[in-house]
């Protein structure tokens, strides 16, 4: 993992949200500040609001995002993932709340009554505390990835089941899915299970979701990027492609061929003369006696040399998985003829030259199997 740095549409994005963040406390420090001791006592509202831009900017700069390599099949290359706290469609609620707080100061400076300005300290506490709070639930949500299935395929969903501590908001990142609202009482554990589906082959061992909350009031969303364990190791098999090229059978299997079965024990077809080389067991003895010559039983000859393919995939990510999908494809429609497969490929630990048992241990190797 390696840190890259913001880029600088990232950067004033940073800094918008920081300054209206602090436009927004600054306002809510003026009519708290107000309310509390006076009219004199303003400024202090404006001391706040510039220390919470300026805290605002420092955090903007330490929030830092993560690029990940391509080691798996729910993260791509090149993903940011967000791992602190981070608020979501922020601008129309830090927006409503800076014109709200400008209306209650105007009616406010208007009047001069002390309920008016209490009831806009009262205000501007409880959107001081909507729009901070849920950080709080979103930094401390923990959850934990309890059943998932072993094998998958890629564009086909499948199901992960989570427990969470408390009330959030889930939505699966990578692999992509449906978001999900873990309910219910704020303590204790809850069971929510998540829908997502893999859009490529590979090897999961780890999914990323976002855990996002936003209580007590529900003004502004807070999430986080979580990089959950999988209780085991998901294999997603490829799609199944098109295959246009014909798999050549060969007699030689690089010695690791299947064991061939002997001819004798075919299907028998009829008797004959006996030549030299044929067993004792073929001679067939009725035919003998009437032949006056010996015969043997001649059976039909099994042809069982394997199909040896040799998958070699390129570096581009769409072209491996291309002809992962085509290989798919093929090597399955052999298996369906009971044809015996030996599949060359190339994994992280080296080459693997090893017959194909059937379908599920055809999608395991191909979702191992790495550009050579």
């Amino acid at each position: 993992m390696s840190r890259t740095t913001p880029r600088r549409g990232q950067t004033r994005g940073r800094v918008a949200q920081a300054a209206l963040v602090g436009i927004a406390a600054g306002l809510i420090g003026v009519a708290v500040s107000r309310a509390l001791f006076g009219p004199v006592a303003a400024p202090f509202g404006v001391i706040i609001g510039a220390a919470a831009l300026v805290a605002g900017t420092l955090m903007s700069w330490r929030v830092h995002r993560i690029r990940r390599p391509a080691d798996s099949a729910g993260i791509p290359r090149g993903v940011n993932l967000r791992r602190r706290a981070h608020p979501v469609a922020w601008i129309s609620p830090v927006t409503g709340s800076i014109i709200t707080m400008l209306a209650w100061a105007g009616v406010s400076h208007s009047s001069g009554s002390g309920w008016v300005q209490t009831v806009g300290a009262l205000l501007g506490a409880f959107l001081l505390v909507g729009l901070v709070a849920p950080i709080v639930p979103a930094r401390r949500a923990h959850l934990e990835c309890t059943a998932c299935p072993a094998d998958a395929r890629a564009g086909q969903p499948l199901e992960l089941t989570f427990e969470v501590d408390r009330p959030v908001r889930i939505h699966p990142r990578y692999p992509a899915g449906a978001e999900h609202q873990a309910g219910g009482h704020q303590r204790g554990s809850r069971t929510a299970v998540l829908r997502c589906t893999p859009g490529r082959r590979g090897i999961l061992d780890t999914v990323v979701v976002e855990v996002a909350s936003s209580a007590p009031f529900g003004l502004v969303w807070w999430a986080r990027d979580v990089e959950v364990v999988l209780p085991r190791v998901l294999h997603v098999a490829p799609r199944t492609g098109e295959h246009d090229r014909p798999l050549a059978s060969m007699a030689d299997a690089h010695g690791e061929a299947v064991a061939r079965v002997p001819s004798g024990l075919g299907e028998p077809r009829g008797v004959r003369p006996y030549t030299a080389g044929d067993p004792r067991r073929a001679v067939h003895w009725p035919a003998t006696a009437h032949a006056g010559t010996l015969m043997v039983r001649e059976s039909e000859r099994q042809v069982d040399d394997p199909v040896v393919v040799d998958l070699v995939l390129p570096d581009d990510p769409a072209a491996a998985e291309e002809e992962a999908e085509r290989m798919m494809a093929a090597v399955g429609n052999c298996l369906a003829r009971r044809k015996p497969v030996v599949l060359i490929t190339r994994e992280a630990g080296g080459r693997v030259i090893r017959s194909v048992a059937d379908t599920v241990d055809l999608g395991r190797r191909l979702a191992r199997a790495v550009p050579s």
